[in-house]
């Protein structure tokens, strides 16, 4: 007991040693854990917790910040703008997703200040080099706001209806969207597979939504619903889908009509 006891008062004192090692490393300016999307680490030791601007990244960050700020950009459409035309990636090979591009746009570190540890109300001025300045990132928050309100949150009508026939991962859906020659833009809707059960599923395959629509009213003659309690909220949804493209993208007509 008395062997036990002095173990487990050593572990103690070691994450006591390491907390206030790392308060340590706050109080100096330097942030602990991972660098931020456009910065990147040191690797010296005696440079710990340390960051540089990456040379490649950086200058795309502060662009993220003055298209939201300035232009009135909101942030789904930053991202269709590093995805679709500057092709970005992280550091990790990996695409900047839509909820990294929200993080990233309301993250103080890059204009000079942090929170350690997160949701602790304990802030620490950094001495990393910054991105932005405090007005633009004061900016961003307001359009970021303005962009909250008008957010349609239920604009996939289908994906809490299916789950993938091969792995049973949920359908996620994805939005597309094509220059016309008249000067206006297209927008198109896919479904396919999250592959968040099997990262290989083959069941991947993308299906516009006016094809999803049309094999899912087929299915309302061929299959009872009911006995899943589905038919209703089918029916629901797809109202509320015609709904939406009539009003807010000005299409007229249905795109399908559910046989009764």
């Amino acid at each position: 007991m008395i062997l036990g006891s002095q173990a487990k008062l050593e572990n103690d004192n070691r994450g006591v040693n390491v907390q206030r090692g790392l308060r340590a490393r706050c109080e100096m300016g330097w942030r602990p854990g991972s660098a931020p999307t456009g910065y990147l680490p040191q690797k010296l030791m005696d440079k710990k917790c340390q960051v540089l601007v990456d040379p490649d990244r950086g200058h795309v960050i502060t662009k993220m910040f003055e298209k939201v700020g300035h232009e009135k950009w909101s942030g789904r459409r930053v991202y269709h703008w590093l995805k679709f035309e500057l092709n970005f990636h992280t550091t990790g090979h990996k695409p900047l997703a839509l909820g990294n591009v929200y993080r990233t746009l309301s993250n103080p570190f890059y204009y000079g200040i942090f929170e350690f540890p997160k949701k602790s109300g304990n802030w620490y001025q950094g001495k990393h080099e910054t991105l932005v300045s405090k007005e633009l990132f004061d900016k961003v928050q307001e359009q970021l706001k303005r962009d909250g309100k008008t957010h349609n949150p239920h604009e996939f009508a289908f994906t809490k209806l299916m789950i993938c026939g091969s792995c049973g991962s949920g359908v996620s859906a994805e939005e597309k969207y094509k220059p016309l020659k008249d000067g206006t833009t297209a927008r198109y809707i896919y479904y396919g597979c999250g592959r968040s059960k099997d990262h290989h599923c083959t069941g991947n395959k993308y299906l516009r939504e006016e094809e999803l629509i049309d094999q899912l009213t087929l299915l309302l003659d061929q299959v009872d619903f009911n006995q899943f309690g589905v038919k209703i909220k089918f029916e629901n949804e797809l109202r509320r889908h015609n709904k939406f493209q009539r009003t807010v993208l000005g299409f007229s007509g249905e795109k399908a009509s559910m046989k009764t």
